[in-house]
């Protein structure tokens, strides 16, 4: 006879909300509020472990990190360019906390190099996009500054109909686009 314990049961449902934001904000803790209550709930939403993917940017990817592994999810770092190079982004201050939290990453991956260093953040970014269930972003709705903006990675998540919490970066107003598309179960559709 087989005990229930042995008996293997189903597996975990796991949603990935992946982030892309301006590196300049205004008022970092409200900015980081609001996304940690984008994150909050999400969770509440939907049954399953959560897990976030980002790069690791100043300005609100480190908010998008610090938040989500305050809640205890999981973060993958996908970073667009080799750590040598990346460090160049920061100031050494800053380089030091960034550098600890990539340590504390459950996976490090740099992403596909595109040749220049904007190409590098473009293809972070649509990576970011194409590996997430939904993609929260932080962005004012103006176009990118500069190829590989969170702009960018908003046309992206639009064009393949990725559901997308946007947070206002100057209102930090919250809204969403496309959930009708967000399967939060991993039932088959008839």
């Amino acid at each position: 006879m087989i005990s229930s314990a042995a008996t293997p049961g189903p597996l975990p449902l796991f949603h990935v909300v992946g982030f892309s934001g301006h590196r300049q904000l205004s008022d970092k803790p409200r900015v980081a509020a609001a996304i940690r209550s984008a994150l909050e709930s999400l969770r509440r939403e939907a049954p399953g472990k959560w897990i976030a993917l980002s790069s690791a940017a100043a300005g609100a990817d480190l908010l998008f990190v610090r938040s989500a592994m305050e809640l205890g999810m999981g973060w993958e770092a996908l970073l667009p360019l080799p750590l040598v190079e990346f460090e160049r982004d920061f100031p050494p201050e800053e380089w030091t906390e960034v550098k600890a939290l990539i340590a504390l990453a459950k996976h490090v991956e740099i992403a596909t190099p595109g040749g220049s260093r904007e190409d590098s953040y473009l293809a972070g970014g649509l990576d970011v996009v194409n590996r997430c269930n939904v993609l929260l972003v932080v962005w004012n709705g103006r176009p990118a500054r500069g190829k590989g903006g969170t702009a960018d990675v908003v046309a992206h998540a639009r064009g393949i109909r990725r559901p997308i919490v946007i947070i206002d970066s100057e209102t930090l107003a919250i809204s969403r686009e496309r959930f009708d598309q967000l399967r939060f179960d991993d039932t088959n559709p008839r």
